[in-house]
């Protein structure tokens, strides 16, 4: 059968619908005495679907021998053969221990009409109290098996296997049901039941809407099982972590990973290398950077509340993107919800130091506290075009025209900082349909907050200063997922995402300029609006006999808008013309994604499984940036400029021909880049006995990158790149608990488009940054080392090595040149680097009874790195040897987090600590260097009543400075303050 009528084939099946069952296959899975959900469930050879939220699944099963394998993220957990007759139905229960053990199996046949073996119900009932109640009457219903809870509110009963609705009774309490419990044969099931006071609305039936809680095991939100069962070097954070650790967006929480730092509270510096070397990608998608400046994304954009999880993978695999060397940052969005979901969440917050302080500001538009603006700073369309898009000055009946139609707003003005205020609304549900389940699930949020550098100081080689720092930032998201799965396990989703957030920044240094001998003022006012906006589809089905295929494709455009970028110094009481600078910036990034992965397993022998993947996937990306720059020049009738700049500036002076609109952009200021990536790729898993697992894969990536610049034709640059990039593994389990990884792969790193262009442009620091046309790929070759112990459900232990070796490794370095030149930074390739670490990292569970829980996590990370330096890097620099920059020699993360069940309280400390890094490199000077710093947030949060949660959060509590450091000294200091979080969540 050719590929296409296997696809034909496929598809016939899908629209088909479901075949008519010849009987029925049930089957549970349980871990301990809960539920086991998420289990992948193969038979004969196909896999047929995953255990759902009470650890069954159904299924049609023919006559004759069966064969079950039960798999869980790729790990094998049990083999199971049995046999049933014609028209027989089978129940199977797998009983895990653990997950290295061999479970307990029990097997029920029983034809059509047969009752079998009956099962258990037993559990607690308690009042919205928590407490016990005593004296309920329990009843399967339609049935005249009944029990009476003890005083401890238990209860138990035995019945036939069968589907029942639950009854529960009591004279002072509204009766309670619970439908569609499903008693299995010889296998408990647990059924904990809360009763409600009289005033509690009933259903339309006459009883009350119930309260059931049962104990389920859910791997997917398990950190613990997402890294075990990972073929890869893999460190996660569940969607149950990210809710805990009560961080705002992804940046925030990814620096609690071992070997994983944040730079500039946005990008990921993962095992000392920076965003060169990491990949993003959302739902398997590859992520645009919403920055035009830095190849890797800003984290900050993306809110903790439409995650389901964050995993990072530290050693690259064929079905990774060629560029993944220090790791690749796996985001997955929530997906269909386990049941109704309908709730509101307020926040409101305080930062000492800023709440309710003067700050900096200066009149913006009418619409900015929503984060956006309505236009006001908007270049006028005559001046762009008047100006040639700000390549050609103004005449003075021109400028004396067309500079009214600027908006006059230099001057800053005093602002009171209003609280931090938040708001977001979630609304999902599932629908259970013939064949299969529908989930929807939308959520959509507002935030606002002003930030500070408080008490900040400057005193470099440049200038000694003080300076204010101010931002006010809003953002707004919306988030849409609908997905269905079928009871084959085949599933569809569609996922639209929408993340807007603006900054809009004021800054004014004052101080003593040592180059120059004289007092300045510079100041700066800056609006950013960045924008992700996507439309993801994903899905998976089952084709012919054991083969899998999965498919994702997606649509995205990322843009930046910062229009009317407002600069200018004073030199002493005077304004110093030649500084004066508004700058219109537009970036637009459409993005096309596809891949399509084939897995197929293949059973050599009952001790030798193979599983063969391939895949292929294409990705392109199309990105326009227009930037227009507009300054001022003194015209024919100078006037004197110790007057505050909207007075100097005001249209009279314009019209009298004091000064003039001049052109400030360069011919590459502005530019096109088209950016095509494909590949494809093989693997292999091999499974040798239970005890090892081998791994190899190799990627083909083809990869090119094309420029131009419109207004200089001349000018392009284009590059083109070819790999073949291999990678082998082993995992070798040692006993019941220990797990040893090992693994080798060869990498690339790409200059991104910003690097290879010969534009100028200043970053979030407003340094000023020079592209690299001639920069090459460096390529990279890694070793990784991994050694794990599992001594709990929630409890492990590891310890890494990992090394690499760079070829060419790409810095940010100064230039070759004088004069103006030397004040900003380029970019050059380096001779070689070399880079290696040690992680450490545990997690315990040293409390867990009935009342109280309270687990210890932390890691450590150890990592030393050096570049050598090309010969022109080694003259420029003050030594031809140094660390790559971002790199801390020393990272660690202690987490707490107690749980008290009977009242719904939970609280946790969080503790993190970078040290000292590179931030930049000096012309013939030693480094400037990032002190590194311990932040330590705290998170208390309480149920109230059955559907509200109070939560508080205290972040940054110790309040360290942020430093700065050459050769020793300070050079750098400020605050951001302590901030403080109320709030309040509901579900309706």
């Amino acid at each position: 059968m050719n590929i296409v009528t296997k696809f034909l084939f496929a598809f016939a099946l899908l629209v088909s619908g479901f075949a008519a069952h010849a009987a029925d296959l049930n089957l549970f899975t349980f871990l301990g005495a809960n539920p086991l959900k998420g289990v992948e469930v193969e038979l004969d050879g196909v896999v047929v679907g995953e255990t759902g939220q009470q650890g069954s699944y159904s299924g049609e099963l023919k006559a004759g021998k069966h064969r079950i394998v039960l798999q869980k993220r790729g790990a094998e957990l049990a083999k199971y053969a049995f046999e049933v007759e014609a028209g027989q139905s089978a129940d199977i229960t797998f009983g895990f221990v653990n997950f290295l053990d061999e479970p307990e199996v029990s097997l029920e046949r029983y034809s059509e009409g047969e009752v079998g073996a009956p099962g258990q119900v037993s559990g607690y009932v308690t009042n919205t109290g928590t407490f016990a109640v005593a004296g309920a009457t329990v009843t399967l219903d339609g049935t005249a098996l009944s029990a009476v809870t003890d005083d401890a509110g238990a209860f138990q009963l035995e019945a036939p296997r069968g589907v029942y609705t639950l009854l529960v009774e009591h004279p002072e309490y509204q009766t309670a049901s619970m439908n569609g419990l499903r008693v299995v044969a010889n296998v408990g099931v647990e059924a904990n039941v809360t009763l409600r006071q009289e005033s509690t609305a009933v259903t339309t039936d006459g009883s009350v809407e119930e309260v059931v809680v049962l104990g389920t095991y859910k791997p997917a939100t398990s950190t613990v099982d997402m890294e075990r069962f990972s073929t890869a070097v893999t460190d996660a954070i569940s969607l149950d972590d990210l809710l805990r650790f009560g961080d705002s967006d992804v940046a925030a929480s990814l620096k609690r990973v071992v070997g994983v730092s944040i730079s500039g509270g946005k990008y990921a510096v993962v095992r000392g290398l920076d965003g060169r070397y990491v990949s993003s990608t959302l739902n398997g998608m590859l992520m645009p950077s919403t920055d035009p400046f830095r190849r890797d994304v800003q984290l900050d954009l993306f809110p903790s509340e439409i995650l389901g999880g964050i995993e990072i993978q530290k050693n690259f695999t064929a079905d990774l993107p060629g560029d993944t060397t220090g790791g690749i940052i796996k985001m997955t969005t929530r997906g269909m919800p386990d049941d109704r979901v309908h709730g509101v969440s307020l926040s409101l917050g305080v930062i000492s130091g800023t709440t309710g302080e003067q700050l900096i500001s200066y009149e913006g538009s009418g619409s900015d506290r929503f984060g956006f603006d309505d236009g006001l700073r908007e270049l006028p369309s005559s001046i762009d075009a008047a100006s040639n898009g700000g390549r050609s000055s103004l005449s003075a009946q021109e400028s004396a025209r067309l500079a009214p139609q600027l908006p006059n707003i230099w001057n800053t003005r005093q602002t009171q900082a209003s609280p931090n205020m938040g708001f977001g609304y979630t609304l999902g549900d599932l629908f259970e349909l013939e064949n299969g389940t529908l989930g929807l699930y939308g959520s959509a949020s507002y935030d606002s907050q002003w930030s500070s550098r408080q008490d900040a100081e400057l005193d470099d080689l440049r200038a000694r200063s003080d300076y204010q720092w101010d931002v006010y930032s809003a953002a707004m998201n919306g988030y849409l997922v609908a997905a269905y799965e079928d009871d084959r396990g085949w599933s569809l989703s569609s996922k639209t995402i929408l993340l807007r957030d603006s900054e809009d920044r004021t800054s004014i240094e004052n101080g003593f300029d040592k180059r120059e001998d004289n007092d300045f003022t510079e100041v700066t006012l800056e609006w950013v609006e960045r924008q992700f906006l996507a439309q993801q589809f994903e899905g998976k089905l089952f084709l012919l006999d054991d083969h899998e295929l999965s498919w994702r494709a997606g649509l995205s455009q990322t843009s930046r808008y910062s229009p009317d970028r407002r600069t200018y110094v004073f030199l002493g009481d005077f304004a110093s013309i030649s500084t004066i600078e508004r700058s219109y910036g537009d970036l637009t990034e459409d993005g096309f994604d596809v891949g399509l992965d084939y897995k197929l397993p293949w059973e050599i022998s009952s001790d030798l499984f193979v599983t063969l993947k391939a895949g292929v996937l294409t990705n392109t990306r199309d990105r326009d940036v227009e930037l227009v720059r507009i300054g001022v020049r003194q015209g024919s009738n100078p006037i004197p400029l110790n007057q505050d700049l909207e007075t100097l500036l005001q249209p009279a002076n314009f019209q009298n021909d004091a000064f003039r609109l001049a052109g400030r952009s360069t011919t590459t200021d502005s530019y096109r880049a088209e950016q095509e990536a494909s590949a494809i790729y093989l693997a292999t898993e091999t499974e040798v006995g239970e005890a090892l697992t081998l791994l190899a894969g190799v990627r083909k990536d083809d990869y090119r990158v094309d420029l131009s610049f419109p207004n200089s034709p001349t000018t392009a640059v284009s590059r083109e790149s070819n790999e073949v990039l291999p990678s082998v593994g082993v995992i070798y389990r040692v006993g019941d608990d220990w797990q040893l990884r090992g693994s080798y792969s060869a990498t690339v790193s790409r200059p991104n488009i910003t690097e290879l262009s010969p534009s100028r442009y200043f970053d979030e620091n407003g340094r000023e940054h020079i592209g690299c046309p001639t920069c090459t790929e460096s390529t990279i070759d890694n070793f990784d080392v991994r050694l794990e112990y599992y001594f709990g459900e929630d409890s492990s232990a590891s310890v890494a090595l990992f090394h690499k070796l760079i070829d060419q490794p790409l810095e940010r370095v100064v230039p070759d040149g004088s004069g103006s030149a030397t004040r900003a930074l380029t970019f050059r390739n380096a001779e070689e680097a070399e880079i290696q670490g040690l992680e450490l990292d545990a997690a315990h569970t040293l409390v867990d009874s009935l009342d109280h829980g309270l687990k210890i996590s932390g890691n450590l990370a150890f990592i030393s790195s050096q570049i050598t330096l090309d010969e022109v890097g080694a003259r420029l620099e003050a030594d031809p040897t140094r660390d790559l920059q971002g790199q801390s020699p020393f990272l660690a993360n202690l987490q707490l987090a107690y749980d008290h069940f009977g009242t719904d309280q939970k609280a946790t400390l969080l503790i993190n600590y970078f040290d000292d890094r590179i931030d930049a490199v000096q012309r013939v000077q030693p480094v400037r260097k990032e002190s590194g710093r311990a932040t330590v947030n705290f998170n208390y949060e309480v149920g109230v009543g059955e559907t509200s949660k109070i939560k508080l959060k205290v972040k940054n509590l110790l309040d360290a400075k942020t430093e700065y450091t050459q050769a020793g000294k300070v050079i750098e200091k400020y605050r951001r303050g302590i901030e403080l979080g109320l709030g309040y969540s509901i579900d309706f």
